[in-house]
């Protein structure tokens, strides 16, 4: 099974061997930047009232599902000379920087406009290269070119920048912190090994700090991770190699070792307890966790109020006051415990009417 696990309160990824630097920062979430480790703050965006959601199994449907009915990730970059700040959906699941949406044919006019356009720069280059990324639910086609990205105070060079001439859905660009989909060497320089290699970072790790679902505001620390944002022991798991992962692909592939319910009763369920027993993806880019069958249903048995999707629909409506409950779901990676209180499993829809649960199901077969 393909499934993907919405960020549960702080994610570190590292790209590459080396064991990320761990420091202390100011415990708000603007920008900080220290030697070898740049904070940048997230912001939580919701576009608003629901439509129906056709949940995506590859990276590229995935990458943009939230733009349609869920929230997402944004990160202010300023492109060019003049410098030009454009708002970007942050997403680990995918590998491109691309901007500049056609905002006629998004889901959302108004809202595509918000993020702010990258047009007229002087120190653009074309590469002469444009291609088009496939979305399951519309498309964009982009023209690459290099020019100067900032991120706070580091202003990365020969940053490659796809430009978008026509797109279909999407409302905005997306920062792409993944690695490429063909092994971990990516053959353009991604902003991650950027601002590694021009010296703005030590390392190519990184690390979210994205709240709960209530907090607009959040962070991404390239570098390293902060230590203020967590709490207990950091416990470095490994990545699954391309191989040995579901799709045969390189991203941010872990096994989860543990999933269980803590009901409000004072009851538990055990929906999954072995090593290594379920490979599962890390993904910025997604709002709700998809999972398979024999885990889902084990955690919908839990919610007997939990409604199945409307029809063009994969989200399961339960009562808004499920969220207010005693309850939790633990989620287990190695000897780690990551627990999710109700009131951050349960999502609450933009119009405050519906109140969606935090997990659906998967039902595509693996690749493998």
């Amino acid at each position: 099974m393909l499934s993907l696990l919405w960020p549960l309160a702080a994610m570190a990824t590292a790209t590459t061997a080396l064991t990320p630097p761990s420091q202390s920062m100011p415990s708000d979430n603007r920008m900080v930047q220290q030697e070898g480790l740049l904070r940048y703050p997230l912001t939580t965006l919701d576009p608003g009232p629901e439509r129906p959601l056709g949940l995506g199994k590859r990276q590229q449907e995935v990458s943009l599902a939230p733009q349609k009915n869920g929230f997402f990730y944004s990160i202010e970059l300023k492109l060019g000379t003049p410098a030009q700040a454009v708002s970007v959906n942050f997403d680990t699941g995918s590998d491109e920087l691309w901007v500049n949406p056609v905002c006629d044919k998004s889901t959302d006019r108004a809202f595509c406009s918000s993020f702010g356009r990258f047009n007229g720069s002087q120190t653009f280059v074309d590469s002469k290269r444009n291609g088009t990324v496939n979305y399951g639910t519309g498309y964009a086609k982009v023209e690459y070119g290099y020019d100067f990205m900032q991120l706070g105070a580091a202003r990365v060079s020969q940053q490659l920048i796809g430009v978008a001439t026509d797109s279909e859905f999407a409302v905005t660009g997306i920062l792409g912190a993944g690695p490429s989909l063909d092994g971990w060497k990516s053959p353009f320089p991604t902003v991650i090994d950027n601002l590694a290699t021009q010296g703005f970072t030590k390392s190519r790790a990184f690390s979210l700090d994205i709240r709960s679902i209530e907090s607009r505001r959040g962070s991404v620390v390239f570098g390293g991770v902060d230590v203020q944002k967590f709490k207990g022991r950091l416990e470095k798991r490994p990545i699954i190699p391309a191989e040995s992962s579901p799709d045969g692909l390189t991203r941010y592939w872990v096994y989860m070792d543990g999933l269980t319910l803590n009901l409000p009763n004072g009851t538990t369920v055990a929906a999954l307890d072995k090593d290594n027993g379920q490979p599962v993806l890390l993904d910025s880019g997604y709002t709700v966790s998809t999972l398979p069958e024999p885990i889902f249903s084990k955690i919908l048995a839990s919610f007997p109020g939990a409604k199945p999707p409307p029809p063009g629909d994969n989200l399961y409506r339960v009562p808004c006051d499920v969220a207010n409950a005693p309850g939790s779901v633990d989620f287990r990676f190695g000897k780690t415990k990551i627990r999710v209180r109700y009131s951050d499993f349960i999502w609450r829809q933009a119009s405050g009417k519906a109140c969606v649960l935090g997990a659906t199901r998967d039902d595509v077969p693996s690749s493998v």
